[in-house]
């Protein structure tokens, strides 16, 4: 990407934007990582380790671009690549044990298996693509900022329900299932079709990386109550992501 043809006024607020998925993050898995870091097996820490410098990575990236020379923004981008694999083999080393966790209804942690799956895919795609797109600076902000609301929701449910459990004493007037799902339209719907309408009212376009990741991550979080009640899908849980412990 020749320095002169960057377009620096892309995106000058992003990283400040950026900060706050990253911050809903933090805090949704404080009381279940965070802490209680010392006593976290070592998978959890590779997932979460990796998902935390991957976040810190996608904030620092569109700073370095309008602060530093472009060379310091393409070197983080390489160890970006590395670092988003190892968020999505990590979370791999994770799932199994979500499969036999007493604390979800059966229909919840076999529901989540599939969204998990759903969202390290779609994750891993906008990476790649982020990556193939690097020369169009437009395109390619776009699909690594996409990135973050694939992995959001895990961490915004449990940072609404958690609470909610304490306050009412474990009988809290919203199902886990009805979090994820408000969650999933403050925090994704809303955002997402707010960044299509911007792009559209000042381009006249509606980029794919959006619009992909708004179906996607969707599609996974309506699945989650009906899909998690399939035999054939429970029956892979146990036989294929069990098999992973």
């Amino acid at each position: 990407m020749d320095d002169k043809q960057l377009k620096i006024n892309l995106f000058p607020k992003a990283h400040l934007w950026l900060l706050i998925p990253f911050i809903l993050t933090w805090a949704g898995f404080y009381l279940s990582y965070w802490s209680k870091f010392t006593e976290a097996p070592w998978r959890q820490h590779m997932h979460g380790l990796s998902a935390t410098a991957w976040y810190v990575l996608v904030i620092l990236q569109p700073w370095l671009i309008h602060n530093k020379p472009p060379k310091y923004h393409r070197k983080l981008g390489i160890i970006g690549v590395f670092l988003a694999g190892a968020v999505v083999f990590s979370a791999f080393q994770v799932m199994p044990h979500q499969v036999v966790n007493e604390f979800l209804p059966d229909v919840l942690k076999y529901g989540f298996s599939f969204a998990d799956i759903c969202a390290l895919i779609g994750f891993s795609i906008c990476v790649i693509l982020g990556v193939l797109n690097a020369r169009k600076t437009n395109v390619h902000a776009r699909w690594l900022i996409s990135t973050v609301f694939w992995i959001l929701l895990p961490a915004t449910a449990r940072l609404v329900y958690f609470p909610l459990l304490g306050a009412y004493e474990g009988n809290p007037p919203l199902t886990y299932l009805q979090v994820v799902h408000l969650c999933w339209f403050v925090t994704t719907l809303i955002p997402l079709l707010y960044l299509i309408y911007l792009d559209y009212k000042k381009e006249q376009k509606v980029y794919n990386s959006y619009l992909f990741t708004l179906i996607g991550v969707s599609f996974y979080t309506l699945a989650i109550g009906i899909i998690g009640k399939w035999q054939w899908w429970i029956d892979f849980c146990h036989a294929v992501i069990g098999k992973g412990m």
